[in-house]
């Protein structure tokens, strides 16, 4: 799976300090470790209503330097959301000067916005108490009245030039991470990794990948490369057995 190349952000999560809070009360957004994993969490706690929402936004800088193809990966896990139409979801904007990514994650399915309807990608594809990580491939070059993604789910190329046209004046650099809860109590998601970029970068390859510690063989459940003297995760590692690639994580 493609994966962006962060060359604008690359936020983890192991702290929210550049976030700004809008949260609406009973609903939280809070750093916490989860899984294992440093994140975001967002609860909209228990009192399901039309203003109770997590909410938290920050401004990344310019996504119209970042030119014609605009590529936004994340990993989260949704504990809990609803349907689309209760508005009882998970919500990214991205946002440059002419232009709006706007994605909705719901129980009913991943929907992006064109500016005036919300329309599904793939069938169902938003899976509830597991990680999935996500790559949206936009691209502006006719203009952003006529801007299109392709959406990566996983290892999936799950759709291929999805309207994503919301072609108004925006601030530019601004993002929001929303999750709602107007008709369900306790919607709860988790965010791992936002990395918003250029470019993508190709999933590392590893063939014949075994580690022996002292006679003991462990399990390879991460790698790190180092470039330009700095240690970077690898986002993905695939071993070949009998001509076919097979992802050990």
């Amino acid at each position: 799976m493609p994966i962006s190349n962060a060359s604008l952000l690359d936020e983890d999560f192991s702290a929210i300090d550049d976030w700004t809070n809008g949260d609406q009360a009973p609903a939280t957004s809070t750093q916490e470790t989860f899984d294992g994993e440093e994140t975001l969490c967002q609860d909209t706690n228990g009192s399901a209503a039309g203003n109770d929402y997590a909410y938290v936004y920050r401004d990344v800088g310019s996504l119209d330097g970042l030119g014609n193809t605009i590529v936004i990966s994340i990993r989260m896990y949704i504990d809990l959301i609803g349907t689309l139409a209760d508005t009882d979801v998970v919500v990214l904007h991205f946002r440059r000067s002419d232009w709006r990514l706007e994605v909705v994650f719901a129980s009913d399915g991943l929907y992006i916005s064109d500016g005036v309807d919300y329309n599904e990608v793939g069938v169902n594809l938003v899976q509830q108490d597991t990680w999935q990580e996500w790559t949206f491939v936009c691209d502006l070059s006719g203009g952003a009245a006529n801007a299109t993604c392709d959406v990566y789910l996983d290892d999936s190329l799950e759709g291929n030039d999805i309207d994503c046209s919301e072609a108004l004046p925006f601030t530019d650099g601004l993002i929001d991470i929303y999750t709602l809860g107007y008709v369900t109590d306790n919607c709860i998601a988790y965010f791992d990794w936002l990395k918003i970029g250029d470019g993508v970068v190709t999933s590392t390859i590893i063939s014949d990948s075994v580690i022996n510690i002292s006679d003991t063989f462990k399990n390879l459940d991460s790698i790190k490369i180092n470039i330009g003297d700095s240690w970077k995760d690898v986002t993905a590692a695939y071993i070949n057995i009998g001509d076919t690639w097979k992802k050990i994580f």
